[in-house]
Order: C-alpha cells, then structure tokens, then sequence
C-alpha cells in the first residue's frame, strides 16, 4: 500500500534575498497589543493637550467620576423548613439539597419535664426521639457548612 501523504512538502518555501524590510521602532510598539499591566491599568490623565512627535496636537484625556457596581445578596430569615430542601449553597455554589439534624430546644426540655411531672417514666425519651418536637438545622449536602435553622414554635 503506498502512502498517501507525499514525502517532501508540494510547495518550495520562498525566500526573499537581499530586501528586508525594517519597520521604525516608533511603528513597531504601535502594532504590538498592549501587555496586561498595560491593559488593566487605569487610563492617565492629563491637564492639556499634548503635542505628538510629528507636532500635531492631542486632545486632553480626562476620565470622568468612575462608578462601582455593588451586588447585595439578600438570605431572608426563616427560607429553611421542617423537610430537606434543594437550594444553592451560598459556599460551594452547587445545587443541592440540605441536610437536616435536629436539636432539642427548650420546647423538648419543657415537654420532657411535664411528663416527669405526671410520672410518665416511660415516655420521658420520646420528645427526644420524635422530630416534629425539635429545631431543625440545614447543612448543605456537598460542602457540609451550615445554611440555616427551621425553628418549631
């Protein structure tokens, strides 16, 4: 099977003997985009018109009052209810859904105590055990920070 690519290159590359074309450096830095430190500096200001090499004059740059935008992310208070929710982490900025753990609140501790009261020795446990009877804290299900709490009232 022959190859289908040739051995040596279709075309002879030209060469150009004797004429090189020198451009002034002037020319040169013109052509040349600028370097990064160039770009995002701030524009310099000038008080007048200045004057070019060749004489002819250049208006004044001025730069007018610079405006900053500001962006306020707004978490409202109670966003976070009793189940699982899928959000946005504020952290890892992944979309996902929480992840609860409950904690007693001083309603649990107050509902164990009255049935200690009564002498309910046997159901003391439960407000601990059920999760309608406790706060309820969501934690993002990547990253694992804390999002927010769901309190029972």
């Amino acid at each position: 099977m022959e190859p289908v690519y040739p051995k040596a290159p279709l075309e002879e590359p030209k060469t150009v003997t004797g004429q090189v074309h020198e451009q002034p450096q002037v020319e040169q830095q013109r052509l040349l985009p600028p370097t990064y430190d160039q770009a995002t500096a701030a524009p310099a200001q000038t008080s007048g018109p200045g004057v070019t090499a060749t004489g002819t004059a250049i208006p004044a740059v001025t730069t007018g009052p610079s405006t900053t935008q500001h962006t306020v992310i707004v978490v409202p208070g109670s966003a976070y209810g009793p189940e699982p929710q899928d959000v946005q982490c504020p952290y890892c900025h992944n979309y996902t859904r929480t992840r609860v753990s409950y904690r007693p609140n001083s309603r649990t501790h107050l509902i164990a105590l009255l049935l200690c009261l009564f002498q309910l020795w046997c159901c003391v446990c439960l407000p601990y055990c059920i999760s309608s009877c406790m706060n309820t804290n969501h934690y993002c299900g990547m990253c694992d920070q804390y999002l927010g709490t769901y309190l029972r009232k």
